[in-house]
């Protein structure tokens, strides 16, 4: 079994599913405590000799030459697009702020309705 805990860490080093990264993790679980499926433990060696000996990328950092530079006129536009966004932010900002205020409000006057009938 100690096998397949090094097959599974080899797996986690690649991109998987969240899924399928749950299912390692809980197959782990089952090797440590012995109570593993055979059926599992095929299906273990299966997936690794598919991904790790198949071939699969490894996952890596994006890198900043990944995205392919705007054309020249695009950076304009690129930069208004981003102006706009910030301002939409700082409007959803100043609108949560203003949220959480209100329920705070909110709170004081149930507290303060409870404490009257109490």
């Amino acid at each position: 079994m100690q096998d397949l805990t090094k097959l599974i860490d080899e797996l986690l080093k690649r991109e998987l599913r969240p899924n399928t990264r749950e299912d390692l993790e809980t197959w782990r679980k089952e090797i440590a405590a012995g109570t593993l499926s055979d059926d599992d433990a095929r299906y273990i060696r299966a997936l690794h000799a598919r991904i790790v000996e198949g071939g699969v990328p490894k996952a890596r950092e994006p890198r900043a030459d990944d995205a392919p530079a705007p054309k020249s006129g695009e950076a304009d536009g690129l930069k208004a697009a981003l102006a706009a966004a910030q301002e939409r932010e700082q409007a959803l900002i100043a609108e949560r702020d203003r949220l959480q205020a209100e329920v705070a409000a909110l709170r004081q006057e149930i507290e303060a309705l409870k404490s009257a009938k109490g």
